[in-house]
């Protein structure tokens, strides 16, 4: 009954939700060892060794980012007509994938992310969207700074002109004068304290090729098996109904495959492989709910979504067998 009464907007809905956020949040308290990081930014190594140091600030961050991405999220499918129906099936399966990631950079990110798919989607139907575009550049640009991988999103904007807009020399430039305002503000303060050549070393180093790299557990092993059958079963279905769903909601879909594709790019820059597919979360949460809200099998979707619950849970609780 779980999963009928999370395609809803009930309260009961509401509390399992919230149960089972802070449930996640407490076994990341109790089970997650202690952070072993580097702070090495050129412009936020205080903040970054702060937090590093005190695990309880990065495992609460990380609890309060994932519960208000997940609630916006859930309000931005809705008032952007990816949905239809209100729900909090998004919302519940994005507090899934988020939290078999542990704490990084990326959150911040992440967190960013959010507001570039809002801005972008907002854009729809507009004459002008001048203001939206620059704010979607400056945004990326802002994830930029914290992690410069964020550049490969920038693709994105240009992806929903196409997709969004009518194609205009100001559609192209708005977008990129966004994107250099936070360097400019950046390189500033970099000037100012004699740091433009650590910030300019952090960001070229960070450009290198690797090969994706996997630190396989059993508990991560049996995740990953499971969430790659609905993965490819979601995806089936996702193509069966795209043709039936409004224009809207079609190009929503459109945007965050391209969203997705910019992931995979980053993949291969990234030497943090596992954590780089934390901004994998979006795109795959819309997908999967998107499979539980219309499979018409009760005993399929219930059991299904039962054991996706499970064997998360089961990546939490794995640390404590092993000690």
């Amino acid at each position: 009954m779980l999963v009928k009464t999370l395609k809803t907007n009930k309260p009961a809905a509401f509390i399992s939700f919230f149960v089972f956020s802070i449930a996640f949040y407490i076994l990341d308290l109790f089970t997650s060892p202690e952070l072993s990081l580097s702070a090495s930014h050129p412009l936020f190594s205080a903040l970054a060794q702060f937090i590093i140091d005190r695990s309880w600030i990065a495992y609460t961050l990380m609890f309060v980012l994932s519960l208000l991405m997940s609630m916006g999220w859930n309000n931005l499918l809705t008032d952007r007509g990816v949905f239809k129906n209100v729900t909090i099936l998004p919302a519940f399966t994005l507090v899934l994938l988020n939290s078999v990631f542990g704490f990084s950079s990326l959150w911040v990110s992440y967190f960013l992310m959010l507001f570039v798919l809002n801005k972008l989607m907002s854009t729809y139907q507009k004459s002008k969207p001048y203001a939206m575009l620059y704010d979607s550049g400056f945004l990326i640009g802002l994830s930029c700074l914290v992690y410069p991988l964020s550049i490969v999103f920038f693709i994105l904007v240009y992806v929903s002109n196409a997709i969004y807009t009518t194609l205009e020399w100001r559609t192209f430039l708005v977008p990129v004068l966004g994107l250099l305002t936070p360097f400019l503000f950046a390189f500033t303060y970099a000037y100012y304290f004699d740091i433009i050549p650590q910030l300019t070393d952090y960001f070229l180093s960070s450009f290198n090729v690797y090969l994706p790299t996997f630190e396989w557990t059993l508990e991560l092993v049996i995740w990953v098996s499971f969430m790659s059958i609905l993965f490819l079963l979601s995806f089936k279905e996702m193509l069966d109904w795209l043709v039936r769903k409004n224009l809207r909601s079609r190009k929503a879909f459109y945007l965050l495959f391209a969203y997705s594709v910019c992931v995979f790019i980053g993949v291969f820059f990234s030497p943090f492989t596992w954590n780089h597919l934390l901004l994998l979360g979006l795109p795959l949460s819309v997908l999967l709910a998107n499979y539980f809200l219309f499979l018409e099998k009760k005993w399929w979707y219930e059991g299904a979504y039962i054991l996706l619950i499970l064997s998360t849970l089961y990546v939490h609780l794995a640390p404590l067998f092993r000690l």
